[in-house]
């Protein structure tokens, strides 16, 4: 419901404003859940599967139960600044307030995801430095 709202406000700016753009029927075409939603992982050795990085996007409720490391404060909330967890390779996005009112949602959320994801290229570019400069 929330995505074909989502549609709707997106369709009535367009017509408001104007705008020429393309109709897209098949976007409100739901189809069935995929396997990932319907049966989802419930454990993964990151390590095994190549994993070196998380980002963590919230939904309706966070659940951060199956993450074992040290990004967390007392209370169970992440440790973070503007998404940049306290434990490196781990990123937050989607939560209140990451850096603005908008963090939360989905049309907001990209200034957030740019930040975090600029973060994790700068780090690469660390990283390859330094193994570069090792050889």
């Amino acid at each position: 419901a929330n995505y074909l709202a989502l549609l709707d406000a997106a369709d009535d700016y367009i017509a408001r404003n104007g705008l020429a753009f393309p109709e897209e029927p098949r976007a409100r075409e739901l189809g069935a859940l995929p396997d990932c939603a319907s049966q989802p992982h419930r454990e993964l050795d990151l390590q095994d599967a190549g994993v070196n990085s998380i980002v963590w996007a919230t939904g309706f409720t966070a659940d951060y139960s199956w993450l074992h490391a040290d990004a967390f404060d007392e209370k169970g909330r992440p440790r973070h600044r503007r998404g940049v967890s306290s434990e490196p390779g781990i990123y937050f996005l989607g939560l209140p307030w990451l850096s603005r009112r908008g963090s939360s949602f989905i049309w907001g959320v990209w200034h957030d995801a740019k930040y975090v994801a600029d973060h994790i290229a700068t780090q690469r570019t660390y990283l390859s430095y330094r193994s570069g400069a090792s050889k």
